[in-house]
């Protein structure tokens, strides 16, 4: 993730959706955040302007934007000017829902100290928990930098994630058919971890989800339909089908 989009739309779809997921499935003991954090491309780059205006999101039906609490908390966000106020926000807001966090990973990620990285956030890995991987752009083999988050990484944590988890990730769709784009890609992450994930996406962004143990994941499952259904611009897709 990267400081200048703290706040914005696509925040208010993941948090929401944390929040959903956790207030569904009350046998999740807590929630996992791992930011794999780039920061700004240049120095003194400013914040981004598009997809910050959370008041038109709310009158567009954007995914998130009924909870008229976590977007003013957001509003609120995107004046943080650095990361550690930013984490501390966070976990504000999840404190007052009552739901228990842990920010893994707060360190700079970068390209060459992916192991390192992997490496903290495994070190002491949650059990009972929503564990969400938020890379700034999301999946990517042929050409990875900073902003990606490799097949490879995705089966560690999958290795080390236990029957009563589940596992989220973020991934920006490019500019492609978008379900096809989708498709394709749960058909690399069931090749690499074994497991098919539930895909919840609003053709913008998209989010993967992986339980091993087939209760939850047809927990998890119902769950997602039923926020899908609460925006219509959501679709949620069962790849395996």
């Amino acid at each position: 993730m990267d400081g200048r989009y703290f706040g914005d739309t696509r925040d208010l779809f993941t948090f929401d959706l944390v929040r959903h997921i956790m207030k569904s499935l009350p046998e999740l003991a807590g929630f996992t955040f791992v930011p794999m954090l780039t920061g700004t491309e240049t120095a003194g780059h400013g914040k981004k302007d598009a997809q910050k205006d959370l008041d038109k999101a709310y009158r567009f039906g954007k995914a998130g934007s009924q909870n008229s609490e976590l977007r003013e908390h957001l509003m609120r966000l995107q004046e943080i000017a650095n990361e550690p106020e930013y984490f501390r926000g966070i976990g504000t807001y999840f404190d007052k829902e009552m739901i228990l966090i842990d920010i893994s990973g707060r360190q700079r990620f970068t390209n060459p100290d992916r192991d390192t990285y992997f490496q903290s956030v495994l070190h002491d890995f949650p059990k009972n928990s929503l564990i969400f991987l938020d890379p700034e752009t999301g999946l990517e083999e042929e050409h990875p930098d900073e902003k990606h988050l490799l097949l490879s990484e995705v089966k560690k944590v999958c290795d080390h994630l236990d029957s009563g988890s589940i596992l989220m990730i973020y991934q920006h769709i490019p500019r492609a058919k978008h379900e096809e784009y989708v498709r394709r890609r749960c058909t690399q992450l069931e090749e690499s971890t074994g497991s098919w994930p539930a895909v919840i996406t609003d053709n913008e962004i998209a989010f993967f989800l992986f339980a091993k143990n087939q209760k939850l994941m047809v927990h998890l499952k119902n769950a997602l339909e039923c926020y899908a259904d609460t925006y219509p611009a959501l679709r949620f897709l069962n790849c395996r089908s």
